[in-house]
């Protein structure tokens, strides 16, 4: 199981990667961003290669890249699966 609900990221050169812990956040750090000269880009890089040393938060290490991700926008949309259809149907009135 992974630590934190996947993301998946479009980069650059059109590359994918789905990212759902410290270690594949750091390595999508790494790729090719938009602009690395952001400061969401610069926040999340500081905070994930803290959570990654063990001394910050990893929640709030991966917010803030899921947040610097999304300014950029690099996340893919994903379609809701037939289970999260069929459970929002019956949730709502």
């Amino acid at each position: 199981m992974t630590a934190f609900m996947p993301v998946t990221l479009r980069f650059c050169d059109n590359k994918t990667m789905l990212v759902s812990s410290m270690a594949e956040a750091a390595t999508a750090l790494g790729q090719r961003w938009p602009d690395k000269t952001s400061p969401g880009y610069v926040e999340a890089a500081r905070l994930v290669a803290l959570a990654v040393d063990g001394t910050c938060c990893q929640r709030i290490a991966f917010d803030a890249f899921t947040k610097a991700a999304r300014q950029q926008n690099m996340l893919v949309a994903r379609p809701k699966s037939r289970a999260r259809a069929w459970l929002d149907a019956v949730v709502s009135p």
